[in-house]
């Protein structure tokens, strides 16, 4: 049965469709990416899935018992330490001091944030490590879905490629599904199963392509690859860089 399902969602701002008929799955241990032209809806599909809006038309089915975001804005308590941002969700459900201290240090050590991190304030921190957090948080809670909003576009090249790794392995390897907006075709290639691409006309999905492979087993090489493959010979992919074809929404 599938983790979260689409059925015909369709969306307008002002009058504007910005969404139309869109149907969709993604299914417990999966990881799918979405990508689009500036403009062309991807942060609405994915805060439509997850609830925080509510389409104009179609139905969204929920089949997972508890979700995690990450924005590419970490979005962060600032009177609150890190250790207490990551830990926020497992206070408010009620969760023990000690269980909620050993996850806490888990999640951070994934994340390559140390101690002493731990016992910093947001405003304390570099714009990458409180990214760190915000994933940390998203994973302290052992979500089995997770929306993810370009969550390692402020990290540098080494660490985003290890923090991928990591994170969507530990991920996966729980069953979690994974639902991925990103503007990176290469990132895409490396970490989904499938890639759904957003119409630059508002018309909602164009298509949706599934590399080969195993995703995170695709080195950076062949990830290249076959997204410079996409762009110069997929119709599919004519419009990602098409500055002219570009929506403000």
């Amino acid at each position: 049965m599938s983790r979260i399902s689409l059925d015909r969602v369709g969306h307008a701002y002002f009058g504007r469709t910005v969404l139309d008929a869109v149907s969709m799955r993604i299914e417990a241990g999966e990881c799918v990416a979405l990508l689009g032209p500036s403009g062309s809806g991807k942060t609405t599909l994915l805060q439509i899935a997850s609830g925080l809006v509510t389409p104009l038309r179609g139905q969204v089915k929920r089949r997972y018992r508890r979700h995690a975001m990450v924005f590419q804005d970490p979005r962060l308590l600032p009177w609150a330490t890190a250790a207490d941002n990551i830990g926020f969700g497992l206070r408010q459900r009620g969760v023990r001091r000690a269980e909620r201290d050993a996850r806490i240090a888990d999640v951070a050590g994934l994340v390559d944030l140390d101690h002493d991190d731990l016992e910093k304030y947001p405003v304390e921190l570099s714009g990458g490590m409180r990214q760190r957090v915000a994933i940390a948080r998203a994973l302290a809670v052992q979500p089995d879905f997770v929306f993810l909003d370009e969550p390692f576009s402020a990290l540098d090249v080494g660490l985003r490629r290890r923090l991928q790794q990591l994170v969507l392995e530990r991920l996966l390897g729980h069953r979690a599904g994974l639902f991925f907006v990103t503007h990176d075709l290469v990132e895409a290639v490396q970490i989904a199963h499938r890639i759904l691409v957003l119409s630059a006309d508002g018309s909602g999905l164009a298509g949706e392509r599934q590399p080969d492979g195993i995703p995170l087993q695709r080195d950076a090489r062949s990830a290249f690859d076959l997204a410079e493959t996409y762009l110069a010979t997929d119709p599919l992919f004519a419009d990602l860089n098409n500055v002219e074809n570009r929506r403000a929404v």
